[in-house]
């Protein structure tokens, strides 16, 4: 579909996939867009943190920064596009230099589900026009003032930050300026996770980047993930996984 400048397809991490996988980031010189039917994507674009759930598209503009943080049980659609194979490039959502993050519900959720699988036949069927007039009708239901919620995005900056053991959630709040429970109402209202959950998350990931590290002891990753605990540790990495960090470690 090079010849057309947009491209769409399906995703779905049915069967299980390691978010590792994906740790590098990458850097694309056109606009890219992912919306999810289910489950959800953790993507750092730029050093910000946006979660993107069941019925939110997220849009990002070209030569940005994408990292993916974290996923689980998505499945939806993603792809790319290139202003010069638009219909209209004057829509609103294409004059924002920051991503944009966008909920649908109910029916409008379901057709936006519908004409992204339609693209997804077109785009096999190297149907430009049908992509064209598709992709015309996607931009045309953004709006440039969506915008991520300021605290939960800052929370999740700041649970995923590169190198940092995850704190608890009293001291992510006394950053924030809020209190703790403000912090884990408002990040549940905007991921539908707690804050606890999250900080489980960005701890899960990191022992299992560092186990990679068969220099690090198992009580040197333990504390390094901010349970200083060996036995603490190797309890809620089974809790999470199913089998020992030694387990872990031995079957990559």
């Amino acid at each position: 579909m090079r010849n057309t400048g947009i491209y769409v397809h399906a995703i779905s991490n049915e069967g299980g996939a390691d978010p590792l996988s994906t740790s590098a980031p990458y850097c694309f010189p056109f606009y890219t867009f992912a919306y999810l039917m289910e489950g959800e994507i953790l993507v750092e674009v730029d050093g910000h943190n946006i979660l993107i759930g069941p019925g939110q598209l997220l849009l990002v503009p070209e030569n940005r920064s994408i990292l993916i943080r974290h996923f689980k049980d998505y499945t939806g659609f993603d792809g790319r596009f290139t202003l010069d194979a638009l219909k209209d490039a004057t829509h609103s959502a294409l004059r924002m230099d920051k991503p944009l993050l966008q909920s649908f519900w109910f029916d409008d959720a379901v057709f936006m589900g519908a004409l992204f699988n339609r693209m997804v036949t077109a785009c096999a069927d190297k149907d430009k026009a049908f992509l064209q007039s598709g992709i015309d009708l996607v931009l045309g239901q953004l709006r440039s003032g969506s915008h991520v919620a300021v605290i939960p995005e800052k929370f999740l900056q700041l649970v995923f930050e590169h190198g940092k053991a995850p704190l608890n959630v009293s001291d992510y709040a006394g950053i924030l300026k809020v209190t703790p429970n403000y912090l884990n109402k408002t990040v549940k209202n905007h991921t539908h996770r707690t804050a606890i959950d999250w900080i489980e998350i960005a701890r899960l990931n990191m022992a299992k980047q560092l186990l990679r590290n068969r220099t690090l002891s198992i009580a040197e990753i333990a504390e390094k993930t901010g349970l200083v605990d060996q036995s603490y540790f190797s309890r809620f990495f089974k809790k999470k996984m199913g089998i020992t960090p030694s387990e872990y470690r031995n079957s990559l």
